[in-house]
């Protein structure tokens, strides 16, 4: 494990208990070249997650696949979560668990905690409670943590690992081929798990994150989420991303980004860049900015599901 990579670890405090997975598949739909099974797992005690997991129709027995997180973006709009992934609700520009799912791989897109049925509208895909429900759940569950020596950062991850476990279990999976994509908060995350998590071989983010240092700059309020009690005080994101080496990731971002700004987005890379080098690895980083805001256009998909199957196969 990394110096910094320690130190995070050490940062995020105190972790979840563990539990056994005890997964269940409560649904199973037929979309003709994929199904999709709604399925739960356990990631505490008494907790469950609830997900969609995506297995191509024309798997065959005994056969193994590469396998990929979809985590789901945040956008205030806190009554959606898996089910914008899934293609089910919300932007079609973010169904990019179904795409991926269509292109060969079993994808998992669960609910990160606050969002969708782990949240306040308990699975009700519009918002009847009002958006301010979902805000006031978001900082109550990031206060309440802090009270206990945690934050919301380490029980994101953990509610990740738990998942990148789920998919390990599964048959159709091949173990150690495991990526992870996401958008906005699930290109936050997606940063956040490849760098502590090895098993992710290769990771994609969209608009997912720039270096604190520029986003305070710039007076940006960001998920909660984003931030780590005393990260500052020893480094910045460029080198949680250096940690992710020698395994491949991606970035994507919006050059006119109002949330992560682009001077801060390149500066985290020529951080990391430097790591990557050392490691005799250059390849393995990339970063691709394109016109627009914060955003996942076709481009952009494009671009990241090659990556992914550059460095996971098909």
């Amino acid at each position: 494990m990394g110096a910094f990579r320690e130190l995070t670890v050490e940062l995020l405090g105190r972790w979840p208990e563990p539990a056994p997975l005890d997964a269940r598949v409560e649904e199973r739909v037929d979309l003709a070249d994929v199904v999709r099974e709604r399925v739960t797992y356990a990631v505490e005690p008494g907790e469950r997650v609830p997900a969609y997991l995506f297995v191509p129709t024309d798997v065959q027995p005994n056969e193994r696949r590469p396998a990929i997180f979809a985590h789901h973006q945040h956008a205030g709009q806190f009554h959606l979560g898996k089910s914008e992934v899934a293609g089910l609700a919300g932007n079609p520009e973010q169904a990019y668990a179904l795409e991926l799912a269509r292109r060969g791989y079993v994808v998992l897109a669960p609910d990160a905690i606050c969002f969708e049925e782990r949240g306040p509208y308990h699975g009700a895909l519009d918002t009847p409670l009002g958006p301010e429900a979902g805000r006031d759940f978001e900082r109550f569950e990031f206060t309440r943590r802090l009270l206990y020596g945690s934050c919301s950062q380490t029980k994101m991850l953990w509610d990740m690992q738990r998942g990148l476990d789920y998919l390990q279990s599964r048959p159709e999976v091949e173990a150690d081929r495991l990526g992870c994509i996401g958008h906005s908060l699930g290109g936050q995350q997606t940063l956040f798990l490849a760098a502590l998590d090895e098993r992710v071989r290769a990771a994609v983010s969209s608009c997912g994150f720039a270096s604190m240092t520029s986003i305070l700059r710039d007076g940006i309020n960001h998920n909660f989420g984003a931030y780590v009690p005393g990260w500052l005080e020893h480094g910045d994101v460029g080198e949680l991303l250096a940690e992710v080496a020698p395994r491949a990731f991606l970035a994507l971002n919006g050059a006119t980004d109002r949330i992560f700004p682009v001077d801060g987005v390149e500066e985290s890379f020529e951080t990391a860049r430097r790591a990557y080098d050392a490691a005799g690895c250059p390849e393995c980083l990339d970063l691709g900015i394109y016109p627009g805001g914060h955003g996942f256009a076709d481009g952009m998909r494009e671009r990241a599901y090659a990556w992914l199957e550059r460095w996971l196969g098909r």
